[in-house]
């Protein structure tokens, strides 16, 4: 995970690209709903003329920060590192985390991959290299299907069916009937083996979780996991829940960094964990990686509502570390335009083959 000593370059200029791009279905959540998706692209050029390139995906109820946030906390931080070789950059960056992700931890990640990414070009190697041991190359990923009337269901599959997906990704709202509706419809248009994991974003209790779980249980649908049912900061919740689900919890908003995860193993938790390296940064998502390893958790890999970028960057990880079970790494599939030349998801196929070339191998579109 240290960044090695790069080719003495300094960053000599910087651009933030905000864009809003439409997206094929509205990305509703149990806490909020997002009807397009908002992101920025960080581009940072070295005097070498190489280019950097980063994504900062803010999800107000999820990463706490907006748009405006994320591109002003993005400029100080480039205005931080200006003159800097990366070396020098990630040391910045380091000192500044603790302040910086109260204010927006995505531009924090937006300029931290854009770093990582020139850093492997100056290299000369695939960020898979340096995060890991970089054998692995491909990856499937699963689907999402946000919340929506049942009725929109069919319409949602019809734009996915072709994809060859085996795992759809439910976001549930915790009323349970209107859950149980959605997913009896899902049920109905999705091919037969098809197999499915709830997400409950922290839209539940224990009542309700173990209610919903129980109903599905009784029209012979068995989720492979529930992942986040309560509120992040509910751990005792998470205690009673584990002991009564009869299917595994996984955490994600729980797990925002390495000393989170420690917390819950403490408690005697082994849960499946989602990471995500825009809620908890890359060099802390290599952290709980690490740590997950050691402490026999099974690992997920997600994002926010992010292009191929960000999600570049995921997979980068997922593969270094070959560490994952599970990938939800999907969103670029939401947008209806694409932000890179070509990536992994250009081909619309559940798997995910990693692109060739040097740090994320990720070119921004034009």
């Amino acid at each position: 995970m240290s960044a090695e000593h790069p080719v003495k370059a300094a960053v000599v200029s910087s651009t933030l690209y905000p864009m809003n791009i439409p997206i094929h279905v509205p990305f509703t959540i149990s806490r909020e709903s997002l009807p397009t998706a908002e992101i920025i692209l960080v581009e940072i050029h070295s005097e070498h003329g190489l280019v950097g390139l980063g994504e900062c995906a803010p999800f107000p109820s999820l990463t706490g920060d907006t748009m405006k946030s994320a591109a002003e906390v993005a400029r100080g931080l480039l205005d931080e590192i200006h003159g800097c070789t990366t070396q020098k950059g990630f040391e910045r960056l380091r000192k500044l985390k603790t302040e910086v992700i109260t204010q927006s931890i995505t531009a924090y990640v937006g300029v931290e991959g854009a770093l990582w990414d020139l850093h492997a070009r100056e290299l000369g190697r695939p960020l898979t290299q340096l995060w890991g041991a970089g054998r692995q190359t491909q990856l499937e990923t699963d689907i999402t299907l946000p919340i929506m009337d049942p009725h929109a269901v069919q319409g949602f599959w019809d734009i996915y069916q072709s994809y060859g997906f085996g795992l759809i990704k439910i976001k549930v709202s915790g009323h349970v009937q209107d859950d149980l509706d959605m997913i009896l419809e899902l049920k109905h248009v999705a091919p037969a083996g098809m197999r499915f994991i709830l997400d409950g974003n922290q839209g539940f209790t224990v009542a309700n979780a173990e209610a919903l779980v129980s109903r599905l249980k009784a029209i012979d649908v068995h989720p492979l996991f529930f992942e986040q049912p309560l509120p992040e900061d509910d751990v005792p919740g998470f205690v009673r829940l584990a002991q009564k689900l009869p299917i595994p919890i996984c955490v994600d908003e729980t797990v925002r960094s390495h000393k989170d995860l420690q917390r819950l193993l403490e408690l005697g938790l082994k849960p499946i964990v989602n990471i995500k390296i825009m809620k908890s940064g890359i060099e802390d998502s290599l952290r709980i990686i690490a740590l997950a390893q050691r402490a026999g958790c099974p690992l997920m890999i997600g994002g926010m509502l992010e292009s191929e970028v960000a999600m570049g960057l995921s997979l980068q990880i997922a593969c270094a570390t070959e560490a994952v079970t599970y990938a939800d790494l999907d969103t670029p599939f939401f947008f209806k335009e694409r932000v890179c030349e070509d990536s992994p998801w250009h081909p619309c196929r559940a798997q995910l083959q990693l692109p060739p070339g040097v740090g994320h191998g990720l070119t921004r579109r034009v």
